[in-house]
């Protein structure tokens, strides 16, 4: 068995034991994970943390967070892909993590394309008023105020654009 596969089956209880839909006040757990704050969304805690909304796309449909060790997961309904920038980025419909404040940890779930190539983005950090991406072998530095928006999936933030150009082209039978 590979070793991401046996991580993952390890790791398997403990997220379940994150999830925020009912659970039974029986958890016999070591972890006791936090209820979800019924009035904050993934983005508020993002920024409750010194992170911008911008980190997650819109259409975060939940999240779970273990307050005491950090770790959580946000919850899309869909993977979602846009471009942004020249940059490819990939989010699965689970990202998980730790975070701290000032700086997200052991990412898993959202990807850039570099060239040729996805790399997984593995953590990213506040420096002052930039965000630090770092895809383990090498980082990249982005002004903070790139991020104060979501981004949205399948256009990113040219969604105005992309619905405009839709909806000006030549309907099929005209052609």
């Amino acid at each position: 068995m590979s070793k991401s596969l046996f991580t993952l089956l390890l790791l398997l209880p403990f997220f379940f034991s994150l999830t925020t839909s009912s659970s039974s006040s029986n958890n016999t757990s070591s972890i006791q994970p936090q209820q979800q704050d019924e009035k904050l969304t993934a983005y508020d805690v993002l920024q409750q943390y010194g992170f911008p909304v911008g980190l997650l796309p819109k259409g975060i449909i939940g999240y779970a967070l273990n307050k005491q060790t950090g770790e959580f997961a946000a919850y899309l309904d869909a993977t979602c892909s846009f471009s942004i920038e020249g940059y490819d980025l990939k989010y699965k419909s689970t990202i998980t993590g730790v975070i701290t404040q000032g700086r997200l940890y052991n990412l898993k779930g959202v990807s850039v394309k570099i060239l040729i190539l996805w790399l997984n983005i593995v953590e990213v950090k506040v420096d002052g008023d930039e965000l630090q991406f770092s895809v383990g072998i090498a980082s990249a530095n982005f002004g903070i105020q790139n991020f104060y928006e979501s981004p949205q999936c399948g256009c990113g933030f040219n969604c105005d654009t992309l619905n405009t150009v839709a909806n000006n082209a030549l309907p099929l039978s005209s052609i």
